[in-house]
């Protein structure tokens, strides 16, 4: 019974995880059309991503 507690605990932990990154992928992220996309950072503010291979790779603040 203890061996099946864990192994239901650990599904619930793996689940829990998968939730988390599919979630965190809904947000309204730019997709990866060209090399360079603009969108809005998770606090509004204007954000430049730099796309390597249709991968959002790094975002930066916009500027010269």
């Amino acid at each position: 019974m203890k061996i099946l507690g864990w192994v239901l605990a650990g599904l619930l932990l793996l689940v829990m995880v998968l939730a988390m990154q599919v979630m965190g992928r809904s947000r309204a992220v730019p997709g990866c059309t060209s090399s360079v996309v603009t969108g809005r950072g998770p606090h509004g503010e204007p954000v430049e991503c730099v796309c390597v291979e249709g991968v959002i790779s790094t975002c930066f603040d916009p500027g010269p």
